[in-house]
């Protein structure tokens, strides 16, 4: 597949999402049965991002031009993509990167997010089979020229030891901080608590630590993360 060719395939896949057909519906609700985390509403968000955001035709067409890709990368790689499954889909932009770079990639997909991911490959290959190609998966990346793994500080020492000695990217544990003054507006505070709350905090950028003076009023805050209150019916989070 030539670059256009891979750009085309990411835009239909965003237009299969954003139509919540049979197939898709399915497969998010096997996704909110298997993971309590994954909610349909935050599983919505997420699809609804991903196929107007990452995988609209244009805007894949200039992150294309913006990093000079080619048809074919200079110098090609089979890269192993350990995805995490903290969020749903939470590995499409990886796989969305190594696709439209011209890469090959052996994708290892969470337990965690299984549905989701393994549906978006499946839907590639069965309706652009050059993508099979590009994209396959399996349980042990063995032979690979590169890595990219995402996963906690303890996981991360592994991927070290098994993948150091190759061109690598292996995330860790992050944490977002928001630093408060006081002079909030309420509009600013609900977005904090959407910041704080959504994909219930398992965000690698979701706000987990506050910073504020001495004697903050924290009803306001507290206020508006009232919102979030039906988390308290899912029994995971209670």
């Amino acid at each position: 597949m030539n670059l256009k060719q891979r750009i085309t395939a990411l835009a239909a896949l965003g237009r299969h999402i954003a139509e919540s057909g049979p197939e898709w519906t399915e497969a998010c609700r096997r996704a909110s049965e298997a993971n309590a985390w994954f909610i349909p509403e935050f599983v919505e968000k997420a699809s609804r991002h991903i196929a107007t955001a990452y995988l609209d035709e244009d805007a894949l067409t200039r992150f294309a031009e913006s990093h000079g890709l080619k048809d074919e990368p200079g110098h090609p790689l089979t890269v192993g993509l350990v995805m995490a499954g903290n969020i749903p889909m939470v590995g499409m932009h990886d796989l969305l990167c190594i696709f439209l770079s011209g890469q090959r990639q052996l994708v290892k997909t969470s337990s965690k997010d299984r549905f989701l991911m393994e549906h978006v490959i499946g839907w590639l290959h069965s309706h652009h089979p050059g993508s099979r190609e590009y994209i396959r998966t399996a349980e042990l990346l063995k032979g690979c020229g590169s890595y990219i793994t995402t996963g906690s500080d303890n996981t991360a020492r592994y991927f070290e030891q098994y993948f150091g000695r190759y061109p690598h990217i292996i995330r860790r544990n992050r944490t977002s901080i928001a630093l408060l003054d006081g002079s909030e507006t309420r509009e600013e505070l609900v977005g904090l608590a959407d910041d704080v709350q959504t994909y219930f905090g398992l965000g690698c950028r979701n706000v987990t630590q506050l910073l504020v003076p001495e004697g903050y009023d924290f009803v306001p805050l507290l206020e508006a993360l009232r919102r979030y209150g039906f988390f308290l019916d899912r029994h995971k989070y209670h």
